[in-house]
Formats: C-alpha cells, structure tokens, sequence
C-alpha cells in the first residue's frame, strides 16, 4: 500500500512539473521581454511588503526607546507602504499586455489542433467536439481573457507572501517554516479539490451540458423563439433543460463533494497549525525573549504569509489558465501535434516552417496561376463503416471517373450519396480499399485534396464579404487583389450571379449577413449562385474536380434543374460529379450512377438506364409521373419523354 501511495505521489508530480512547465514555456514564448518585466515587478512588490513589515516593527522600537532612528524608520515604512500598490498596478498593466499576445497564441494553437487531422472524423466525434467547445468558451469568456491578470496576481500574492516569510525568518526560521508548511497545506488541499472541479468540467458530462446550454439558449434565437412560441413549446423546454442539466451535474456533485471533504481536512489542521503559531509568538514576547516591535513584526509576517495559502477566486482562475493551456497541448497531441505554434516565432522560423511544409507537400495553398486540368477519380474495393453503425455504408465498392467526365451520383436516401463525396475530399478514410485522385490519396495528401471542390448540401454562408464569398480559395495565398477581383467577378459571371452583384448595388465589399452594418442577405437562389461561383474560383486555382453534392435540395426542381444545366455548361472539359435525388436535374450528365445498399448498382448513360430497366427507370418514370399529374408542363420538358 505504501509503495502504490509513493507512486501515485510520483505520478501527479511529474504531471504537475510537466504542466508547470509547459505553461512557463508557452508564456515565455508568448513574450519574453514582458515576462522579465513582470517577474522585476513582483520581485519589488515582495522587497516593499518585506520592508514595510520590517521597518513598521524597526519603528515601534526605536520609538519606545525614544531614539531619533524613529523617523528613519518611519519613512522606510512609507516608501514599504507606497511602493506595494504602485508596483502592484504596474502588474496589472503588465499582465494585461501579456494576455493580448498569449491569447493570440492559444487561439492559433487550438484551431491548428482543430485543423490538423486531415479527415472531420474528430469534429464529429461527441467527446472531441466537446472538449474543443468547451477551451472555445474559456479562451472567450470571462475567465480566459483575465488569464494572466489572475496567474501574475497569484505570483504577486506568493512574492507577498515570501515577503512576509522572510520578515518571520528573521525572528525564527522554524517559526517560519512551520508557518510556510500550515499555509501550503491549505494550498494544497484546495488546489487539490479545484482540479478535481476543473477537470470535471471539461472531461466528464460536456456532451450534456452542450445539450442544456442549447435548450437553454434556445428560446432567446430569433429562429427557434417564434417556433417556440407558436406551439407553445417553452415550458418544455425549460423543463427539458432542467431536466438534462441535473443529469448533467449529478456525477460532477458526487466527486465535487468527496473532494470537499480533503479540503475542509485541510483547513482545519491549517488552523491548527497557526494557532501554535500565535502561542509561539504570544509566549516569546510574554518571556521576553522577544521584543514588542519584534512581536507586531512578526504577527505582521504571518498575517503576509496568508498569501502563500488558498486566495480563492483568483486562485481558481489562476489554475484554470494553467489547465485550459494544458488542455489545448494534450488536444494538439492527440492529433499529432508538438506543443508550439506554427506560425508565432520569428521571421526566419516561420519561413523554415513555410518551407518544411513546401518540401513536405503540406503547403498546398490555393495559386491563382495554377493550370486547370481535369482529375481522375478511382474508387477501388472501398469499403466504410461509420464509427457511430455497425453495418458498413459501401461494401467493396468500384467506381472509376476518367478525367473530364461528368458524372451523376443518385439513388434513395441513405444510401451513401454524401458519404461517396466526403470520402472522395478525404474527409474520411475508408475501412479497407483505396480512394484515389489522380493516383493520390485524399485523406492522406492535402495537394490531393485541394483538387476537389465541393459544394455540399449544408455549404457555409459566411459573414464575410461578396468577395471573400466568391473568392475563398484564393484568400490564403493573398497575392494581388485586383486579380483576386478579377477571378471572383469571371466565376460569379459563370454563375449566372449578375443579380447578386445588382443586390450588393455592385458593391463586392458588402457583408453577406444583415447583422452588419450596411450588410444584406440573399435569397436562397442567390446563395446557390455565390456557392457556385466559389467552386468555380476554386477551379481558377487549380481543381480538378468539381463536385455539388444536393446543394439545392431546397429549391423547386425548375431551380435546381437551372443551376445544374450552368454548371454542367462551365465546366465543360473538369472532371464533375453531380448528386441529387432529383433525376430529371442530372439527366445530362454523360454518366449516371446508381447507388444501393452497399455500392453500385446500375452505371450508364440517362438513355441506357432507361432502356436497360431497373432501380434508375423506375425512380425517373415515377418522379416524371408524379410531376405529370400535377400538371406541370416546364418540369415534363425538362424530364423529357419517359417512355
């Protein structure tokens, strides 16, 4: 038993050194000429409450003696009692400046951590999601952003304390250290019960409290409070939230008040022990041993040293920093990363990071003078199982797209369309079997990668600019803006956006989201054609395959029908592959593509399927029907004869 406590003992001091470590590494390199000018400051804090102390105690002797070193000490005591809380504010501002820099920092460390796995499997991993939320909200919120103010007044506090430890030392250095061991016991335990808080607030029932913040927040959306409200539906919710945050926090609750229990433990021999401090002192001045300006020096000291012990909030945010800092490096080693930034040193290190990931091909930037030319896509023996199913999605699949061809992909739901384009981008890998472009692998290549542009269902309207809109994949690589503008205006022209540019009043400035001043919103159709515009820039740097994955699943079929005949007209000579459940939208593409549970089941032309029978014919001949009997002429034309 004694050798597991030794043991474990061991284990949390190299996990307390590591994290101690790391955290001085990281501010450190966040800046090093204001942590040297912060830790000057503290230093002048401790010597000023040291003196104060001191010269207070100095003082009351010489004036009890009637000696004229009263007035010499009298004004030691001033400048003590001065200097503390000048240097104190000097702190402040300094650990202000600090956190802009170590903000900056973090933020960049977890979105490279975010980004680094080259698949979205983590993103959609309930734990991972979670844990990656819950920093987010830190970094954001209260806490994070008085990070350093608390760490640094923590640091002034312990100088303090030191101060006070040194002016007891002076009288008894036993005295002082059990003192010092009374206070760090308090310390101790406390820390001990706030890492056990901290860390059931990250690591355990996050995915419910994600669910209760969202059902709590829910009522206050502009979207979901009309809903809401016209069914009557917000005591549920309310209900429902309280519901799921007791689940949530009932385990917390249970380990919070078992880690109590240490620190109540702890307080109480804490008190213990500085009551045998002030018998000492109190017997020593009642022998005489021990002169009365000696005594309120003492007294004073000890009353300093309660810095060294548990100093509550500021505490606690102080241990937060250190945890969420510690945090995002175990996140970034999860996914392979070390513990430093890619791109916060100096210029020449981040030019020899530029160039490892050059010669390593991971510097796959988007060029605007990249040659367009079409990719081939192979599909070999793929089989894939999503983490959350037991039965696969594909089941040895083949599927083999020359360079240039246009290709449709349809079948009912549920059958893999999505999940066919996701592999494809490498945003999954497959069980067994390979996915290729251009005989590389997406998931495992960013260049590869980079030569699938897609449109998906659910694409992102970004709060950004008409320009940024269009011109995304050429962003990262700056390069001349005019043109940028340029090759955003020939693609959003393609797109047949010439009514988005008269919505903006030809402003490519315009922020696309009416919460900004001077911002507007576009129709849906409008959002397709911006969408559209953004593949086709991505083609103008370099893809080579163009992909829409049911982005217009919410338009009417004449719409969509549009929109696919534009983009099949554009990108005449790239390899494209449409995905819709909607077959008289994808009956041009030079090939179609029938999925079934499993993989492929039907693979030809509109007019060979048809002829041919089967799945593709029967699905067609009953959406034409369907259209038929509703008597819509424009749609039978467009689905041309179906039998």
């Amino acid at each position: 038993m004694q050798t597991l406590d030794i043991s474990r003992f061991w284990r949390w001091a190299r996990r307390w050194v590591g994290v101690e470590r790391h955290f001085w590494r990281m501010m450190w390199r966040s800046s090093p000429p204001l942590v040297l000018t912060l830790l000057a400051v503290i230093a002048v804090r401790g010597s000023s409450i040291w003196l104060m102390v001191h010269a207070s105690g100095q003082a009351l002797d010489a004036l009890t003696q009637h000696s004229d070193r009263v007035w010499f000490w009298l004004a030691m005591t001033g400048i003590g009692v001065g200097l503390e809380p000048l240097a104190e504010s000097w702190q402040a501002a300094g650990a202000v400046a600090l956190q802009r820099r170590f903000t900056r920092q973090q933020v960049v460390l977890l979105a490279e951590g975010a980004n680094a796995p080259h698949g979205i499997e983590h993103l959609e991993t309930p734990q991972t999601r979670a844990r990656f939320n819950e920093i987010e909200n830190y970094l954001r919120g209260m806490f994070g952003v008085n990070a350093m103010y608390s760490v640094w007044m923590v640091l002034g506090y312990a100088a303090v304390g030191i101060g006070g430890l040194v002016a007891v030392a002076q009288w008894s250095w036993l005295a002082a250290l059990w003192t010092l061991i009374a206070f760090r016991i308090l310390h101790a335990t406390w820390t001990g019960y706030l890492d056990v808080l901290l860390r059931d607030l990250v690591e355990e029932g996050s995915v419910e409290r994600r669910q209760a913040d969202y059902l709590r927040a829910l009522p206050l959306e502009r979207g979901a409070g009309k809903e809401l409200r016209l069914f009557g539906m917000t005591p549920w919710v309310l209900r429902r939230y309280a519901e799921v945050w007791t689940l949530a926090f009932t385990g917390i609750w249970q380990r919070r008040n078992r880690a109590v229990r240490g620190a109540i433990v702890g307080a109480f021999v804490t008190a213990l022990m500085l009551i045998g401090t002030y018998v000492w002192v109190g017997h020593a001045a009642w022998t005489g041993s021990l002169a009365v300006g000696g005594a309120v020096t003492v007294l004073q000291g000890v009353m300093q040293m309660a810095a060294l012990g548990a100093l509550g909030d500021i505490n606690v945010q102080a241990i937060r920093a250190r945890f969420y800092e510690n945090e995002i490096r175990r996140l970034r080693a999860d996914h392979g990363l070390g513990p430093n930034p890619g791109g916060l040193s100096s210029r020449e290190e981040r030019a020899a990071y530029r160039n490892r990931e050059r010669e390593s091909g991971l510097d796959t930037r988007p060029r605007a003078s990249a040659a367009t030319r079409p990719a081939r896509v192979d599909f070999t023996d793929v089989t894939f199982t999503y983490a959350s199913r037991t039965e696969p999605v594909f089941r040895h699949l083949d599927l083999h797209i020359p360079a240039g061809q246009s290709v449709a992909i349809v079948g009912v739901n549920g059958v893999g369309k999505s999940t066919l384009i996701k592999l494809l981008c490498g945003l999954y890998r497959p069980d067994t079997g390979t996915v290729r472009v251009d005989g590389q692998d997406p998931a495992a290549d960013d260049a590869s990668r980079r030569r699938v542009a897609t449109i998906f269902q659910d694409f992102t309207r970004y709060h950004l600019s008409l320009e940024a809109n269009v011109a995304l994949p050429l962003l990262a690589d700056g390069g001349d803006a005019d043109a940028r503008r340029h090759t955003a205006d020939q693609a959003l022209y393609d797109a047949a956006g010439a009514d988005v540019l008269s919505r903006v009043d030809g402003d490519w400035d315009t922020i696309l989201e009416p919460g900004y001043a001077g911002g507007t919103d576009l129709s849906g159709g409008q959002w397709q054609r911006v969408a559209l515009a953004r593949a086709l820039t991505a083609v103008a740097a370099g893809a080579g395959v163009l992909v829409l994955d049911e982005p217009t699943a919410a338009l009417d079929v004449r719409a969509e029908a549009q929109i696919f005949s534009r983009f099949l007209e554009v990108t005449s000579g790239v390899t494209t592959i449409l995905v819709s459940h909607r077959l008289s939208s994808v009956r041009h593409a030079e090939r179609i593509v029938v999925l079934g549970p499993g993989g492929v089941v039907q693979d030809g032309s509109h007019d060979e399927l048809l002829t041919s029978g089967g799945p593709y014919a029967d699905m067609f001949r009953l959406q034409a029907a369907r259209f038929a009997a509703a008597g819509a002429s424009p749609i039978d034309e467009m689905a041309g004869e179906t039998s």
